[in-house]
């Protein structure tokens, strides 16, 4: 064994990852010809979280379990599946689902849960500025949230912030929305 772990040092460089994560810290850490070895010493165990006996798909209590803890409005989802964008790409539509579950059907700024009549898909960087249908080029948002993106005149903005009442986290992600779209920041 002993002649097997010829080059084994203190020294070495950790790449950023999972190893470095997780074991960065240790002073166990030991390198083998420039590559990490994990310290069993410093490994870490949790013991197992068992599911709750109600949580089954064959039972209607079961179901209702499941689908609870999804946090998405369904029938909002079923809306979005059922009504296409007539003048939009089938990559927006799929995509227009995908982020209403990703962002647990709610705003992206507001954290306002989102309905069909006030749902907006936004393009960060708009099609005429050569933005695209792409899953990471698009994000929902109210209404209000929407315009208040596009708006220009001081009237229209200060109306619907006054609507909004975003704090600061808020407004730092709406200026980001606005800068990408073209639109100065609100101060």
């Amino acid at each position: 064994m002993s002649n097997r772990l010829r080059g084994l040092t203190r020294k070495g460089k950790l790449e950023r990852g999972f190893i470095k994560e997780r074991y960065g810290k240790s002073k166990q850490l030991r390198f083998l010809n420039g590559h990490p070895l994990i310290p069993m010493g410093y490994v870490q165990t949790r013991d197992a979280q068992h599911k709750k006996k109600t949580i089954n798909r064959y039972t209607p209590e079961g179901r209702a379990e499941i689908h609870k803890n999804l946090g998405v409005n369904t029938d909002t989802m079923i809306w979005l599946m059922r009504t296409p964008v007539l003048d939009k790409s089938i990559e927006f539509a799929d995509n227009r689902i995908s982020l209403f579950a990703a962002q647990y059907g709610r705003c992206a700024i507001t954290g306002t849960e989102l309905m069909p009549y006030d749902l907006r898909c936004h393009h960060k960087v708009p099609l005429e500025n050569g933005g695209t249908d792409k899953y990471s080029n698009l994000v929902l948002v109210t209404e209000a949230v929407h315009l208040l993106i596009h708006a220009t005149l001081e009237e229209t903005i200060q109306k619907y912030l006054k609507q909004l009442q975003l704090n600061k986290k808020q407004l730092e992600k709406l200026n980001k929305l606005r800068k990408l779209a073209g639109t100065p920041a609100i101060a």
